[in-house]
């Protein structure tokens, strides 16, 4: 959170008002210590609560302490008649009066009767004070749970990315195994296609699994195909003829890299070949547009 952040989200107000957890009461000190704007903005909050509940004070009327000591002097003629009740004890606070220093029983009832006069307009002070902590807090408890619903987003997302990512991992591992069961099986022959005349720099291998007769094409080197055209494997039988193997799909539309596995199985074949072909394939191959040939 940064520094304009941490001034707008509530706990400077907390803070000046004293309602925050002592631990979080340190923490607002040592930001205040290092970022002097955070301070200055704290000091602005203080005189800022002060001056408003200033507002809501109001001084006594006037005459009031005329009428006191009117009422103190009627008060303390003895009325014989009278039986004499217990004194009233009156509770000072000396906490806050120097040392050596001397009050006179006038300054005491002065003061006493200020604050007495003050008593329902503090309370309303107080009430508005309270109501400032509370919406002061409530707002800080929202941004608290803005911040920790974004980092539960957060987290999700990052949670997602994870998956994901284990996920790709785990298909290229699956496809490294396959790959790697191609090269190893014993039951497969790997035929080298080259390059004819129509394309000499092309090569393009076949792997024939001679047991399931599932064929797989892995394409080192070959011209994109134009427009409206398509690569088609073929394969050659003891007797000479072709046989339709299945169209190669475009490098741009395929979801996986690797080795490729034909649409058709083969029995047999003593070679393989490619040829380009209209989209969608051709029952027998164009033999003056063969890329690439080669024997088991």
């Amino acid at each position: 959170m940064n520094v304009d952040q941490y001034i707008s989200s509530g706990v400077l107000e907390l803070y000046a008002l004293h309602a925050l957890p002592p631990d979080e009461m340190r923490k607002v000190e040592d930001m205040v210590a290092q970022h002097p704007r955070i301070k200055d903005e704290l000091e602005a909050i203080k005189e800022g609560l002060v001056k408003y509940a200033e507002s809501y004070a109001r001084e006594p009327g006037e005459g009031l302490y005329d009428k006191i000591i009117t009422r103190i002097h009627e008060s303390s003629k003895v009325d014989e008649s009278t039986p004499l009740k217990a004194p009233q004890v009156i509770q000072i606070n000396t906490e806050k009066i120097p040392f050596g220093h001397t009050v006179s029983l006038e300054e005491v009832i002065e003061k006493e009767t200020v604050k007495m006069n003050r008593g329902p307009w503090y309370a309303v002070a107080a009430a508005v004070v309270l109501l400032i902590v509370s919406a002061v807090f409530n707002y800080y408890q929202y941004n608290q749970n803005n911040d920790i619903q974004s980092q539960l987003v957060a987290m999700q997302k990052e949670k997602q990315a994870v998956a994901d990512n284990n996920t790709l991992l785990k298909t290229r591992f699956d496809q490294a195994a396959n790959e790697l069961k191609l090269f190893t099986d014993p039951h497969n022959k790997m035929v080298m296609m080259k390059g004819m005349p129509m394309s000499p720099a092309s090569e393009v291998m076949v792997m024939w699994d001679t047991k399931n007769k599932d064929v797989y094409v892995d394409v080192h080197r070959l011209p994109a195909p134009p427009d409206g055209m398509q690569y088609q494997l073929w394969a050659i039988d003891k007797n000479g003829n072709p046989v339709d193997a299945g169209l190669l799909t475009p490098f741009k539309e395929r979801k996986t890299t690797g080795p490729e596995q034909m649409q058709k199985k083969i029995m047999d074949a003593v070679a393989f070949a490619i040829t380009l072909e209209q989209k969608g394939g051709a029952v027998n191959p164009t033999v003056d547009r063969m890329y690439v040939k080669g024997g088991v």
